[in-house]
């Protein structure tokens, strides 16, 4: 019985630094109510009959739940953050651009004629570009396509989405692949050169 009482105590001291280290880095305050909520539990008479293992065992469940709620709070705040760059980028391209503040309309005329350039840039089928077929060169095609909606036309991505017939978050997902400079449009490649000869074009 002293053994397991010795052993709970090494348990929650060991616990207690670990995470009032992250919680005093973090300055959180409900990371320290989580560590208050722990030694109340350890305290609890159930506990008072487990062996020195059985503690270890609860220590490593609870260090690894700790763990993967700060990951997840970590994804969440990287996730608005980089809302928030894509919205600056976008304003400081405006700027840089001149847009108007009233753009152009996104007809049928003008999603014809966009989808077109981009088929005959490429030499590729129209149904192709619009089908859901993945080959890369495809995919390529289709995110340069969906980049200039998005900056020449100021589009909102859900009635992008609509006009593709996909998903809004297929459309936030080529948008970041170009922000974040991934896959085919890291900074070596040429998509850059082409992407703004086609964004010129459009916009004279």
């Amino acid at each position: 019985m002293q053994r397991a009482i010795n052993g709970k105590q090494i348990v929650i001291n060991t616990l207690l630094k670990t995470t009032k280290g992250c919680a005093n880095n973090r300055g959180d305050a409900t990371q320290m109510k989580t560590l208050t909520q722990l030694k109340q539990a350890m305290n609890a008479p159930m506990y008072r009959e487990l062996t020195a293992r059985e503690l270890m065992l609860y220590k490593t469940g609870f260090k690894n739940g700790y763990r993967m709620s700060l990951q997840q709070n970590r994804a969440k705040i990287e996730g608005q953050l980089f809302r928030l760059k894509l919205k600056q980028q976008k304003i400081e391209e405006d700027k840089k651009n001149k847009l108007p503040a009233e753009r152009k309309c996104v007809g049928r005329n003008t999603f014809d004629a966009l989808v077109n350039k981009i088929c005959i840039r490429y030499e590729m089928r129209r149904d192709d570009l619009l089908g859901v077929r993945r080959y890369e060169y495809l995919v390529r095609a289709r995110s340069i396509m969906i980049n200039l909606f998005l900056e020449v036309y100021g589009i909102s991505l859900s009635e992008l989405g609509r006009m593709l017939k996909i998903d809004h978050s297929t459309v936030i997902h080529h948008r970041r692949l170009k922000y974040m400079g991934d896959r085919f449009w890291s900074s070596e490649k040429t998509i850059h050169e082409e992407f703004k000869d086609l964004k010129e074009e459009l916009n004279n």
